[in-house]
């Protein structure tokens, strides 16, 4: 149980930093030669993206279900559990009618928090076996 916490909050610190690092660089490119008063820009950025993450983070936590060593040797519920709640946020913004950069800003998130949580998952596994 402490592993997959540990993981959970590692994934969830390297992954804000990460994203928030990812939307800054596509902000700038996207509004390249245009006035924009960047500093305003990225606290927006960051905060959006540290809420993105924490809710993230709080579909993620059925992997706690995993401490249980049964749960855990069933690999598709393994699977399953792990990566559900991921998942549904990226069907949810694929779904969402929202303008493009939203949308944009919302995948680069999910997909960088998937990254790193696969990531520990794998490390998790190999330790595991």
């Amino acid at each position: 149980m402490r592993l997959l916490l540990n993981n959970l909050f590692k994934t969830f610190i390297i992954s804000t930093v990460l994203a928030i690092a990812a939307n800054c660089i596509y902000y700038a490119i996207e509004q390249r030669g245009q006035d924009y008063d960047y500093m305003n820009a990225v606290t927006l950025i960051a905060g959006s993206t540290l809420i993105l993450t924490v809710i993230l983070l709080i579909m993620t936590l059925p992997v706690l279900f995993l401490a249980n060593k049964q749960y855990w040797n069933n690999v598709p519920l393994r699977l399953f559990l792990y990566f559900s709640g991921s998942a549904a946020f990226l069907i949810a913004v694929f779904t969402m009618q929202v303008n493009t950069n939203t949308k944009i800003f919302d995948m680069i998130t999910v997909f960088i928090f998937i990254i790193i949580h696969y990531i520990f998952y794998h490390k998790t596994v190999k330790a595991n076996n």
